[in-house]
C-alpha cells in the first residue's frame, strides 16, 4: 500500500520506470512468502480459485503477444498484470498467515492522505505544474487518476473513523485524512467520481454491519466537503475565466484545513467516548434499522421530486445519452459537474466494441487497441492509447476467453466475501467486508469509464482489496495439504514475473538514456543496447531511425524506420515518421507512398492529410517538414 502511495507521488506509477521497481520488490517478498510460509494448515479453497483465475488471466495477456500486429506494446501490456498478480498473491498469503487487515486499510488512506497534503501545501506556487486546463491533475498527472487515487479508499477510511476497534489517534487520522483528499479531489473536477461515489455510497451501508457507526464516521467528511465546495469551486471558476486564481486557492486553504482538523478532532473525542462507554446493543441495532429505513424515504421522496422537477428517468437518460455522445459541454462554465460532455468516450468504447466484434475470442492483444482507434474513429478526438473503460479494454484486446478469466476473477473475490459475510462474520468483520466491496465498486464502476489499469496508484490498492475479500476470514485448519503446490506456483510467479518485466525495464533505462545524452553517438549506442533488451518495441528502431538521420547515415535511417513498420504494421506513427524522413530528403516517390500509407490509417490526422496533398499537388518540391506524424 505504501507503494502505491509512492507510486501516486510518480506519475501514478504508470511508466515503466516508476512501476517496474515496486513489481522487483513485490516479486522479493513473494518469493520470501513462498519460502518459508507455512500454508499447510491453512484453508485458502477461495484465495486459490481466485488465484488462479487471476494467474490465467495474466498469462493470457502474455500469451496475446503471439497474435498481436504490435507485439511490444503487448509486452508491455502484460507487465503490469504480473504486479498485480504478484500483490494479490502476497496478499493472500500473509492474511491467511494472520496480518492485520486493519493496519493494511490504514496505510491504504494514510499514503494518499500524506500525498493529498503535501500537494495542497504546495498548490499556491506550483499552480502551473499541477493544474491543466483549469482541472487539478495532481501528482498523478490526469485529472480522474489524481482523483480516483484519493477516492479508492474513501470508503474503508468511513469503516476505520467509525470503527470501536480502531485506536483513537488512528481514528483522527483517517478522517482527518479523508477530508484532505476528498477536498483536494474536487479540484479535479471529475464527473465520473460523482457517480462511482454514487454507486458505492449504497453499497457500503447495505453491506455493512454497522450502519450508524458508518454514518457517523461520514458526517464530519460529508460536512467538511459541504462547507468547502463552494470556494474549492470557485479555483475552477477563476482558471477557467482568467480569475485571480492564487487568490481563490488562498481563500480555500484555511476552509479545507479547519475541515480537516474539525474532522480529526471529532474522531478522537469519539474513540475516546467509545473506550469508556458502549451504547446498548439493542439501541444500536434500532438506530440502524432506523437509518436504513431513512435511507429508503430519502430515496423515494427524492426519486418523486426529481420526476416532478426533471421528468421521467428514462426519457432523461436518453436526453443525457445523447449528450454524452454528442460532447455537450453545457453548464461548464459555472462547474464541470454541471455537464455531461463524454470528451469523446463515445468514439473510443465505439472503436473498441468494433474490435470485440471482428476478435471476439482472442481480442486484438495486450494495448493493440490503439491502432485500430486511429484508423476507425469517426471524430479527430487527439491521442488516446485505451478505449477509457476497463471491461470494453478486457473484451477487445483480449476477447472472451479474457473476459471470462477477468471477470470471473472479480465475481470470485465478490462472492467469497458475500457467502463469508452473511454466513460467518462478526460484526467487525461485516463492517470490513461492507467497506472492501464498496471500494471495489468504486474502482471498477469509475474505470469502467476510464483507464485505471495502466495506473498502479489506482489499481494496486484495489488488487489489495479484493485479495482481503478472498482471504480467509478465520485461520481454520485445512482438510487438504496446499503448503508445496503453493510454494511451487508462488515462486513460478515471482520469478516469470521478473522474467517478463526485466527486459521492459532495461530497454527503457536505455531509451532515457538516448533521450538524455546530449551526445548523438552516445544516443545511437543506447538505442542500440534498448533494443538488445527489447526487440519487439517499434519505438526503438524509431529513436535509431531519428539518431541516424541526425548523424547522416541515412542507410541505417532508412533500415532502421523499416523495422519499426514491420514491428507496427497497423499503426500510422512509423509510416508517417518515414514519409517526413523521405520528404526532408526530397525523395518523392518513397514519401508519397509513406504518406498514403499513414493517411489509410489515420485519415483525421491533419498534418498527415496536409503532407499527402501537399506531395500530390507540388510534385517535385524539396521542402523540410519538422514532426510529421508524430
Amino acid at each position: 500500500m505504501l507503494l502505491a502511495a509512492w507510486m501516486g507521488n510518480a506519475n501514478g506509477g504508470y511508466f515503466i520506470e516508476d512501476w517496474a521497481p515496486s513489481a522487483f520488490i513485490v516479486a522479493a517478498v513473494a518469493l520470501l512468502v513462498a519460502a518459508v510460509a507455512p500454508f499447510g494448515g491453512v484453508k485458502l479453497r477461495w484465495g486459490v480459485l481466485a488465484l488462479a483465475l487471476f494467474a490465467a488471466y495474466t498469462a493470457w495477456t502474455l500469451a496475446s503477444i503471439l497474435w498481436s500486429a504490435n507485439r511490444g506494446d503487448a509486452w508491455l501490456g502484460a507487465g503490469q498484470p504480473y504486479l498485480y498478480l504478484l500483490v494479490f498473491l502476497v496478499t493472500v498469503a500473509l492474511v491467511a498467515l494472520g496480518a492485520s487487515r486493519r493496519w493494511v486499510l490504514a496505510a491504504s488512506v494514510l499514503g494518499p492522505a500524506v500525498i493529498a497534503t503535501l500537494t495542497l501545501l504546495a498548490l499556491p506556487a506550483r499552480i502551473g505544474d499541477f493544474f491543466f486546463k483549469d482541472r487539478l491533475v495532481g501528482t498523478v498527472g490526469y485529472y480522474n487518476g489524481e482523483a480516483a487515487f484519493l477516492l479508492v479508499s474513501l470508503w474503508v477510511a468511513v469503516y476505520l473513523g467509525g470503527s470501536r476497534r480502531v485506536n483513537p489517534a488512528l481514528r483522527a487520522a483517517v478522517l482527518a485524512g479523508a477530508v484532505v483528499s476528498l477536498n483536494l479531489a474536487v479540484l479535479t473536477q471529475s464527473r465520473r467520481t460523482m457517480v462511482a461515489l454514487a454507486a458505492s455510497l449504497p453499497v457500503f451501508f447495505l453491506l455493512s454491519g454497522q450502519r450508524l457507526r458508518g454514518l457517523l464516521a461520514l458526517v464530519p467528511v460529508a460536512g467538511a466537503l459541504y462547507l468547502a465546495f463552494p470556494d474549492l469551486n470557485a479555483v475552477y471558476v477563476a482558471l477557467s475565466d482568467g480569475g485571480d486564481a492564487p487568490a481563490a486557492l488562498d481563500a480555500v486553504l484555511p476552509v479545507v484545513w479547519l475541515g480537516a482538523a474539525g474532522a480529526g478532532l471529532y474522531g478522537l473525542l469519539w474513540g475516546l467516548i467509545d473506550a469508556r462507554w458502549r451504547p446498548p446493543a439493542a439501541a444500536t441495532r434500532v438506530a440502524g434499522v432506523l437509518i436504513l429505513a431513512g435511507c429508503f424515504v430519502v430515496l423515494t421522496v427524492g426519486a418523486t421530486v426529481f420526476v416532478e422537477r426533471y421528468g421521467e428517468p428514462v426519457v432523461l437518460a436518453q436526453q443525457k445519452w445523447e449528450a454524452f455522445k454528442a460532447n455537450d459541454t453545457t453548464g461548464e462554465d459555472q462547474s464541470r459537474y454541471l455537464s455531461i460532455s463524454g470528451t469523446g468516450r463515445y468514439t473510443l468504447w465505439q472503436v473498441a466494441a468494433e474490435d470485440f466484434s471482428e476478435h471476439p475470442i482472442l481480442g486484438v492483444g495486450a494495448q493493440n487497441w490503439e491502432a485500430t482507434y486511429y484508423q476507425e474513429r469517426e471524430r479527430p478526438n487527439g491521442f488516446a492509447r485505451q478505449p477509457h473503460s476497463l471491461p470494453l479494454e478486457v473484451l477487445a484486446e483480449r476477447g472472451i476467453v479474457g473476459g471470462v478469466l477477468f471477470f470471473g476473477f472479480l465475481g470470485v473475490c465478490v462472492i467469497a466475501s458475500l457467502w463469508q459475510r452473511f454466513t460467518s462474520l462478526h460484526s467487525e468483520g461485516k463492517a470490513q467486508a461492507g467497506a472492501l466491496t464498496a471500494a471495489v465498486t468504486y474502482w471498477f464502476v469509475h474505470s469502467s469509464a476510464e483507464w485505471f489499469w495502466q495506473i498502479p496508484a489506482v489499481t494496486l490498492p484495489t488488487i489489495v482489496y479484493l485479495a482481503m475479500l478472498v482471504a480467509p476470514w478465520r485461520l481454520e485448519p485445512a482438510s487438504y495439504p496446499l503448503q508445496w503446490p503453493l510454494r511451487v506456483g508462488g515462486v513460478g510467479i515471482a520469478a516469470l514475473a521478473v522474467l517478463v518485466v526485466a527486459p521492459l525495464y532495461a530497454a527503457d533505462l536505455q531509451l532515457s538514456r538516448s533521450y538524455a545524452s546530449e551526445s548523438p553517438e552516445a544516443s545511437l549506442a543506447a538505442a542500440e543496447r534498448a533494443q538488445e533488451y527489447n526487440p519487439l518495441d517499434p519505438r526503438l528502431p524509431q529513436r535509431e531511425a531519428e539518431l541516424a538521420s541526425r548523424l547522416g547515415d541515412a542507410e541505417r535511417a532508412e533500415e532502421a524506420y523499416g523495422r519499426a513498420i514491420d514491428l507496427n504494421p497497423r499503426h500510422y506513427a512509423p509510416y508517417a515518421l518515414a514519409a517526413g524522413f523521405y520528404e526532408k530528403r526530397g525523395q518523392e516517390e518513397q514519401m508519397r507512398k509513406y504518406y498514403e500509407e499513414a493517411a489509410a490509417r489515420n485519415p483525421l490526422d491533419k498534418t498527415i492529410k496536409r503532407g499527402l496533398e501537399h506531395s500530390r499537388l507540388n510534385p517535385g518540391f524539396k521542402k523540410s517538414r519538422n514532426n510529421a506524424g508524430g
